[in-house]
C-alpha cells in the first residue's frame, strides 16, 4: 500500500506511545515507515500538521454519547472517554495543555459536551463557563495521574542537594503514606460527581440557566435536571 497521511500518523502514533515525544521527529518517522524524510512532506507540510493529525487520530477513539441520552449521563460519559483514551496513550497527554479541540473528530467531541450542557438547561454562556471548568480538571487530573504525581513522598530524593527536616514537615510526614494510597477510578469518579454538582446548580440559577427549545432531536426543554449519579434514572429528555 502507498504512502498516505492516514499512515503516517497512525504510524507517528505508535512511534509516540513507544517511545515519548520527543522521540517524534520527521527523520526518524521516516526511517521506520522505510522512506525518505521528504518523502512524507508530501503528505504532512509541517511537524505541527504531523501532531494535528495524531491528535485527531486519538480524539476519534472516543466513544461519544448518543444524542438521546440523558444530559448529565453525556456529559460524564465525554469527560470519561477522555480519560480512558488518556490512559491509553500518555505519552499524548502534553499536547492537551497547548491544543484545544479542532478538525472533525475534536469538534464532535467539543460539540456533545456542549449539548449536553445546553440540554441540561445551562446558557449558552454559563455553557462555556462549565465547559473550561470541566476541561481544566479532567487535564490537570489525568495529567498529573498520567504523569506520575501522585505517589509515595521520597524525602530523601533531595538530600544530596537540599536536605529535609522531617522536624519542619509533620503533616507531610502525617499524611505522606495516605497520598500514595489512592484509587485513580474511586478519586476520578468523586471528583467527577462533585464537578457536576457544582455546575448543575448553574442551571437552577435565573442568571445561567436558559431552557432548550425541542428540536426533535433529543433535546427540549430540561431546566433544573438533576444531576443524579449512575444507576440513578435521569428526567427523561425532553421532558417527563
Amino acid at each position: 500500500m502507498g504512502l498516505n497521511a492516514e499512515g503516517i500518523f497512525r504510524a507517528a502514533l505508535r512511534l509516540v506511545d513507544a517511545d515519548g515525544l520527543d522521540a517524534l521527529t520527521m527523520r526518524r518517522l521516516a526511517s521506520v515507515l522505510g522512506v525518505a524524510p521528504m518523502s512524507l512532506y508530501g503528505h504532512v507540510p509541517t511537524k505541527e500538521h504531523l501532531l494535528l493529525g495524531v491528535v485527531n487520530l486519538v480524539v476519534s477513539e472516543f466513544r461519544l454519547p448518543d444524542p438521546t441520552t440523558a444530559p448529565w449521563d453525556a456529559f460524564r460519559g465525554v469527560i470519561r472517554e477522555f480519560r480512558r483514551v488518556a490512559l491509553l496513550h500518555p505519552n499524548l497527554v502534553p499536547i492537551t495543555v497547548r491544543q484545544p479541540p479542532t478538525g472533525a473528530e475534536g469538534l464532535l467531541t467539543l460539540e456533545a459536551s456542549l449539548d449536553a450542557l445546553r440540554r441540561a438547561g445551562l446558557s449558552p454562556s454559563a455553557t462555556a463557563r462549565a465547559y473550561r471548568l470541566s476541561a481544566s480538571w479532567a487535564i490537570g487530573f489525568v495529567s498529573l495521574e498520567c504523569g506520575g504525581f501522585f505517589k509515595p513522598v521520597d524525602v530523601t530524593a533531595g538530600e544530596d542537594v537540599a536536605p529535609i527536616d522531617m522536624d519542619l514537615l509533620p503533616r507531610v510526614a502525617e499524611v505522606g503514606p495516605h497520598l500514595a494510597a489512592w484509587d485513580g477510578d474511586e478519586e476520578f469518579e468523586r471528583g467527577l460527581e462533585v464537578l457536576v454538582g457544582v455546575i448543575a446548580s448553574w442551571a437552577g440559577s435565573p442568571e445561567t440557566s436558559e431552557p432548550v427549545e425541542d428540536d426533535g432531536g433529543g433535546g427540549g426543554d430540561v431546566e433544573r435536571v438533576d444531576p443524579g449519579v449512575d444507576g440513578d434514572a435521569n428526567p427523561p429528555v425532553g421532558g417527563a
